[in-house]
């Protein structure tokens, strides 16, 4: 059974906001060897908070950078990491996503689209740096392969360009899916 944690901004004594992790008490008094393991996750995760701010801002240098699906797959590789070794130490943080999207200054939705990018991809190899972002982003709800491949090709070869070709193409590639199962 995976124990739950929860990350909370904490005003010290001395005035300074700090990141802890923090247990049910309950959990705290049943698992006393946790402290380790959460001493560790907290470093871990101010650091990953570290290390995502650095990418962000040089994302952000240009808008050739903010379209790279290869900087967002190392974004997204940096968090996804930081969930599995969470999972690996039998730890479930409750509100991972919401106080990631807080401590480093991204949306709760865009957090979402990269943690789905990784899960899709999980290898560098398989980005293609020809597709921007925005249309990983689009294609990301997207579960069959099939599908999604064929979408990459339609988009490479010119076939599809906006985001009206992309919606047009899984409104008739999703219904006649639907169609075929019914």
């Amino acid at each position: 059974m995976k124990i739950p944690l929860e990350i909370t901004k904490i005003k010290d004594p001395d005035g300074l906001e700090r990141v802890r992790l923090t247990i049910a008490f309950q959990d705290a008094i049943q698992n006393t060897s946790l402290n380790i393991k959460i001493i560790h996750l907290q470093e871990k995760y101010i650091d990953t908070i570290k290390k995502c701010k650095e990418m962000i801002d040089y994302m952000r240098e240009s808008r050739k950078n903010a379209g790279d699906p290869i900087l967002k797959w190392h974004l997204s590789n940096e968090i996804y990491n930081f969930l599995l070794e969470t999972e690996q130490n039998n730890i479930i943080i409750t509100n991972f996503r919401k106080s990631l999207s807080r401590d480093i200054g991204l949306s709760l939705r865009l957090i979402n689209s990269l943690i789905a990018f990784r899960e899709s991809y999980s290898e560098i190899k398989m980005v293609n740096k020809k597709i921007n972002w925005d249309r990983y982003r689009e294609i990301l709800d997207i579960s069959d392969n099939h599908l999604r491949q064929l979408m990459f090709e339609k988009i490479l070869n010119g076939e599809i360009r906006t985001r009206t070709d992309i919606k047009n193409f899984k409104k008739f590639y999703i219904n006649q899916d639907l169609s075929r199962r019914a």
